[in-house]
């Protein structure tokens, strides 16, 4: 193929070669020939003759645009003119007839003032009485509070004696408790821990058992009698029962008896030993001197808790607040509202006040004040009405004057000014003037419509552009021409057309030797098909118990997918709707779940077969989305009722929810 490919590619480029040589004596032909008619028009004067034709025009146009903008100035200057005489003379004649008006207006709201004025002292007058009255409301009403606030004032020092005499009294019981917390505490403090109490229980056991050996180990000697003589390791003994634990030496006058005890018993009395050095050792890191004097002071330990939380209780009701003497609550707030009272109790004597007789009186001395104050807004109302009914009089009569006063000046200003007196000669004469400037005007804009500079110079331009591109074509055109001559000069004698037909042959040579390989191709292809078929069939014998009970997990995962395994029981494709995906085409985290489904058909497969079964999954469904790691879990722990699931994994958020045994495994690398 790759012959034939080459072959091809140099026979068509040989063609292309033949064909590019045809197409350039073809260019080469009719660029000579659109060269003969561009030198054609470049030889016709027709547009250098109309291009000086549109110059001499553009000149013509440039003047009436000037005579234009002459006449056009002289118009509005004369109309300038025109308009300010005139504007003039309709500000006076406007000012003249505001201040006539304006005094009219003047001697009307002067009249109408005149007759609101004693309505308006009228209510200035009751505003005075009312603000007296006003004024001593208040000073009664104040005379008032003063009073039920010293009442109140007294009232409340009373009640402050009251609950100081109250808190210095629960701060003596306070102080009396918190001497028995104190006792308490320490006693609670002797208390043995459950640990040290086990190990002395455990000693004592220990004692016990080891005293029980060596009574059981030991040899027992009995005398009776008299025992004067005799001597047991050189010392005298009595008459009673004696237990030998070592070698000992019984003198009866000139004889000696010598007892060996059993071996063991040397033993069970160094373990005795060693056990009451060791329960001793514990008594005496706790200063005790037996396990009841322990137990004892355990009890006492446990009655102080007890009587502990009683006294605290009995702190917390002893200790409330009181808002009286702002005391808060706790026996903290209680001591330290104790400091900074120092001696500091002094109350006034006598009786307590009239709290309710001083209140009412307040009551009526705000009803008088409100009475007064009624009053007083009454009288500010009549008044604000009476001026509120002046203000506009007083508005109209400043604004008639200040009116009367702005036309005289306007008056007075437009008289003052030199041209007045004979504004209405000069009026008429600017008036003639503008008109004649119109006729002008009008006349050079007629002429200068007759001579558009802009349509000429466009003229103008379009036709150097015209004699422009003609040259640039022509320039071109040779251009191109000469290239087209060097191509054909140098392609013409390489014998493109021989090349062309070796080219042909050597591709025609080509594409027989690829059929024939096609041909042995197709006959391996046929081979390999009937040795898959044969594979597969062997293979499904296995593979079909996998894939039947991996089907079912599978349909919850992906539904309506099949699985194909190849030869040596390895996962090799997805069947979805009739499509086949290579396992390494489907995304990591679809692998990885195919991977433990297919874990769990062989662990199935095993399981009904009698087989005991172990699945180990290390760290699996890293790749998993949420929805499809929910429903992983879901299918491990089905799977776990059957058969034991063994998940080593470092992310134990993504399995906390899972019911099952865990073990933390740290420092393991």
């Amino acid at each position: 193929m790759e012959r034939v490919e080459i072959a091809e590619t140099a026979a068509r480029e040989a063609a292309e070669r033949a064909a590019g040589l045809e197409k350039t004596f073809s260019e080469l032909e009719t660029a000579r020939a659109r060269l003969k008619v561009v030198q054609r028009e470049i030889a016709d004067d027709t547009d250098v003759q109309a291009r000086k034709e549109f110059v001499a025009s553009l000149e013509v146009a440039r003047a009436a645009a000037q005579i234009l903008a002459t006449r056009r100035a002289e118009h509005e200057a004369v109309s300038a003119k025109a308009r300010e005489l005139a504007d003039l003379a309709e500000r006076h004649h406007i000012a003249t007839e505001a201040r006539d008006n304006a005094g009219h207006a003047l001697e009307q709201a002067q009249m109408r003032r005149a007759g609101h004025s004693e309505g308006l002292a009228g209510a200035k007058l009751r505003l005075v009485d009312a603000r007296g009255a006003l004024d001593s409301a208040r000073t009664a009403r104040l005379d008032a509070r003063s009073a039920l606030s010293a009442g109140e004032d007294r009232a409340r020092a009373m009640r402050r004696k009251t609950g100081i005499a109250a808190a210095r009294k629960r701060h003596a019981e306070l102080i009396e408790l918190e001497r028995l917390q104190v006792e308490a505490k320490a006693l609670v403090a002797t208390l043995i821990s459950t640990k040290a109490i086990a190990l002395l229980e455990a000693n004592e056991r220990a004692v016990a058992e080891a005293r029980a050996l060596r009574r059981a180990g030991a040899t027992r000697i009995a005398l009776s009698g008299v025992s004067d003589g005799i001597l047991i390791n050189g010392e005298p003994v009595s008459v009673g029962e004696r237990t030998l634990t070592g070698e000992t030496h019984i003198r009866m006058g000139n004889a000696e008896l010598v007892v060996f005890p059993p071996a063991g018993a040397a033993s069970a009395e160094e373990a005795l030993s060693s056990a009451l050095k060791r329960q001793q050792s514990a008594l005496d890191d706790l200063a005790l001197t037996d396990l009841a004097e322990a137990r004892a002071r355990n009890d006492t330990a446990r009655d102080a808790a007890s009587e502990l939380r009683t006294i605290a209780a009995r702190i917390e009701a002893s200790t409330p607040a009181d808002e009286h003497v702002g005391l808060a609550a706790g026996a903290a707030a209680l001591k330290l509202f104790i400091v900074e009272l120092g001696h500091d109790s002094v109350a006034p004597e006598g009786d307590a006040p009239n709290i309710a007789a001083l209140s009412k009186a307040m009551e009526s001395a705000d009803s008088a004040l409100a009475r007064a104050e009624g009053a007083h807004d009454s009288a500010v109302d009549a008044l604000r009405r009476a001026e509120e009914e002046d203000a506009p009089l007083a508005t109209a009569e400043a604004r008639a004057g200040s009116d009367l006063a702005n036309a005289k000046a306007q008056i007075d200003t437009m008289e003052s000014r030199p041209d007045f007196t004979s504004l209405a000669a000069d009026l008429l004469r600017a008036r003639e003037q503008s008109a004649a400037a119109a006729v002008k005007l009008e006349a050079a804009t007629r002429d200068a419509a007759a001579h558009d500079t802009a349509v000429i110079t466009r003229k103008i331009e379009t036709t150097d552009a015209r004699i422009r591109a003609a040259g640039d074509t022509r320039t071109k055109l040779e251009m191109e021409i000469a290239r087209l001559e060097g191509t054909a000069e140098s392609e013409g004698g390489k014998g493109l057309a021989d090349r062309e037909a070796a080219a042909h042959e050597e591709a025609e040579a080509a594409r027989a030797a690829l059929q024939r390989i096609v041909d042995e191709a197709t006959s391996l292809k046929l081979l390999r098909e009937i040795l898959d078929e044969a594979r597969d069939e062997t293979s499904a014998k296995f593979v079909g118990p996998v894939a039947k009970r991996a089907k079912r997990h599978i349909e919850r995962l992906l539904p309506g997918c099949d699985l194909s395994f190849s030869e040596d029981l390895t996962l090799e494709a997805v069947v979805r709707g009739g499509i086949s995906e290579g396992c390494g085409d489907l995304s990591r985290g679809t692998q990885e779940q195919l991977s433990v489904l297919t874990r769990i058909a062989f662990a199935d497969m095993l399981l009904e077969q009698g087989q005991p079964v172990s699945l180990i999954l290390d760290d699996p469904l890293v790749y998993a989305d949420d929805a499809r790691l929910d429903m992983m879990v879901e299918i491990l722990s089905e799977a776990a009722e059957r058969m034991q699931v063994i998940l080593l994994t470092c992310r134990d958020r993504a399995f906390r929810h899972v019911q099952a045994t865990r073990l933390s495994l740290t420092g393991v690398v």
